[in-house]
């Protein structure tokens, strides 16, 4: 059996990382878009210009 690998030899660029900062008020209040709410803005925008006659008539089948 081999001898337990050291920290430093499995991952070296880890432990060269600083650490990461205390969360603060401002990070915090953030907006985070994940993909899901992305698309589901891009579908409403497409819903309005659709509902607002503004998408060429080819476009839409």
């Amino acid at each position: 059996m081999s001898a337990p690998a050291r920290p430093e030899d499995v991952a070296p660029d880890v432990a060269a990382q600083p650490a990461t900062p205390e969360a603060t008020v401002a990070t915090a209040r953030r907006i985070h878009l994940n993909e899901d709410w992305a698309a589901t803005v891009v579908g409403l925008a497409l819903v309005a210009l659709g509902l607002l006659s503004l998408l060429p008539e080819g476009l839409v089948a």
